[in-house]
């Protein structure tokens, strides 16, 4: 059975955990993008959502700084020491909308430890029209809602 962001997203979801808000760097224990830990200034807030999907345990890391109008809900598949990337969907005010960098193969062929290769796609395209422009995080749970509603995390009969 081929698994990719899609069927993910598509997925029942069960096991849905939200990690209470911290400011700085992301401790590598917690979501392990980098060598020893994801770096973000004190501005930036963070949490991490778990659930499972498919029979897989995945993490999505909420990033937000409402002031400097930043977001990403980033998606990935731990392993073992390491996480797959499968998908960042982020608004920064330099560019001109929401946005992913989605892994449009399946899992299985992403590599680890990378959020951007040539298995990464940007949609829409940079040059191409943005049909969500407003930025509309403000809060914590602004910014939880927006990363729960693109990725499907809702179990199945729930009122998330």
């Amino acid at each position: 059975m081929l698994i990719n962001l899609r069927r993910i997203v598509r997925a029942s979801k069960s096991e849905i955990a939200i990690g209470k808000w911290h400011n700085g760097k992301v401790p590598k224990s917690e979501f392990p993008i980098g060598k020893t830990s994801y770096r973000l200034g004190n501005a930036f807030q963070w949490c991490v959502i778990k659930f499972t999907a498919l029979s897989i345990e995945f993490k999505v890391l909420v990033v937000m700084n409402p002031s400097k109008e930043k977001f990403q809900a980033i998606l990935g598949a731990p392993d073992s020491s390491s996480i797959r990337i499968l998908c960042t969907y982020e608004y920064h005010a330099d560019e001109p909308g929401w946005h992913c960098h989605a892994a449009c193969d399946e899992i299985a062929k992403v590599p680890l430890g990378y959020a951007r290769g040539p298995w990464v796609r940007r949609i829409p395209g940079a040059k191409r029209t943005h049909n969500r422009q407003a930025f509309t995080i403000c809060d914590e749970k602004s910014a939880q809602r927006a990363a729960l509603k693109y990725y499907g995390i809702e179990e199945e009969g729930s009122l998330l």
